[in-house]
């Protein structure tokens, strides 16, 4: 299964997802599937990129181990971000009405998956 597939597995699975990308920890999109070209999920990505760094940084300064995931609720979106290893994280946007559990659970259940394809 390719990363494509994965990424549209989990948007078509969560009720008011908008997109999904694979994203390296420099920013750079690896794949994406979108169901919407209101959002610029590649700009998106570079920002949340630095921002994982940086709470990675907290967390490993804080002695807590690393980041596995992160939830910024914003006015417009939901924007999850799930580390898959130390090169790259997934990012799933939802709707601010969407399903946030069911965009986490197929978040957390596509990691392996996605591991596969590296």
């Amino acid at each position: 299964m390719s990363f494509a597939d994965i990424l549209r597995e989990v948007v078509n699975g969560t009720e008011g997802a908008l997109g999904a990308l694979v994203v390296g920890v420099d920013g750079i999109p690896v794949d994406e599937y979108s169901i919407t070209k209101d959002i610029d999920l590649q700009s998106m990505t570079v920002e949340y990129a630095t921002l994982l760094k940086e709470i990675e940084r907290g967390s490993q300064a804080s002695q807590l181990g690393s980041t596995r995931e992160v939830t910024v609720i914003a006015d417009a979106a939901m924007i999850l971000l799930r580390r898959l290893n130390e090169e790259y994280f997934m990012v799933l946007i939802i709707r601010p009405d969407g399903n946030f559990g069911k965009g986490r659970f197929l978040l957390r259940m596509s990691v392996p998956k996605l591991l596969k394809e590296f």
